[in-house]
């Protein structure tokens, strides 16, 4: 079962420390905004990270992005893919 990050002590402060690949920390936070600190690059892109912050809503992010860009952390932003399939777009030109 995955763990889900909202704040608070105890596992989950170990689990935020956890270096993972972008997938690892995807799959666990289902449609879920989240802010990783870059921690291992492989010819400039971005191999392991540990978690930041989780939020749903991107705006809610922008401090805890500023703290740690502030302090020349390397940081990346990303949304977890939602737990159902939205709809498909198909765009067609005739």
């Amino acid at each position: 079962m995955p763990t889900r990050f909202h704040g608070g002590r105890g596992p989950r402060k170990d689990a935020r420390r956890a270096e993972k690949t972008i997938r690892e920390w995807e799959n666990q936070s289902p449609d879920t905004w989240i802010l990783l600190e870059i921690t291992e690059q492989d010819d400039g892109e971005p191999v392991r990270r540990k978690l930041i912050a989780p939020a749903h809503d991107p705006e809610n992010l922008q401090k805890a992005w500023k703290l740690h860009r502030g302090k020349g952390v390397l940081t990346m932003l990303t949304y977890d893919p939602p737990r159902e399939p939205g709809p498909a777009v198909v765009v067609s030109a005739t």
